[in-house]
């Protein structure tokens, strides 16, 4: 997903009128945050047909149950890329139906990241989300200590000065729905770790 060694700044699009900035963009994968059921195969599809790759937050599609099910649904009919998510069970169902699996980690407060960097090694998954971005900032470099792979920052990404101190951090990207983010100067840069 990110074996570039590039910044990625992924749209997340909140409001489907904003897709279409998205599928302009350079960015070869997007993060579609507005969508339920009833329309998800279609925008999916116009992803594709866009040459993009789609990740859903499978917590917020409209409609979707969590059980296995909706994993094999998430892959086989609708056809989704990637799926992200907070729980790690979660997760491993999403590696099981070959899609790329995110892992969304909070860091509410302390215990919160110490609950997450004892539960990295529970399952595989190809990236992590750490949110809000300012403490994933600041615990970076913790968290790939104890568990190297690809991360990137989330949550509260709406301005340059962010999006700069996520990218000097050294993560692999940010996903975000500031739309004037997009197309940033940093996208494609080499990741400095």
């Amino acid at each position: 997903m990110f074996d570039d060694n590039k910044f990625h700044i992924i749209p997340s699009v909140r409001n489907l009128k904003n897709l279409d900035v998205a599928l302009d963009g350079k960015e070869e994968w997007i993060l579609l945050s507005c969508c339920h059921i009833g329309n998800l195969r279609e925008n999916v599809a116009r992803c594709h047909r866009a040459g993009k790759k789609v990740v859903v937050n499978h917590e917020i599609v409209g409609g979707l149950g969590a059980d296995k099910m909706a994993f094999q649904l998430l892959k086989r009919m609708f056809q989704v890329d990637g799926v992200m998510g907070s729980g790690a069970a979660k997760i491993g169902n999403v590696s099981k139906e070959n899609m790329k699996a995110i892992r969304r980690i909070a860091l509410i407060d302390s215990l919160s990241v110490e609950h997450a960097l004892k539960s990295l090694k529970e399952v595989h998954c190809d990236a992590i989300e750490l949110r809000p971005s300012y403490y994933g900032v600041r615990y970076l470099k913790e968290f790939i200590k104890n568990y190297p792979c690809h991360y990137v920052a989330g949550g509260f990404v709406d301005n340059m000065e962010e999006l700069e101190q996520v990218y000097s951090a050294g993560f692999s990207g940010v996903m975000t729905s500031c739309v004037e983010l997009w197309n940033s100067k940093l996208s494609g840069k080499i990741v400095c770790r």
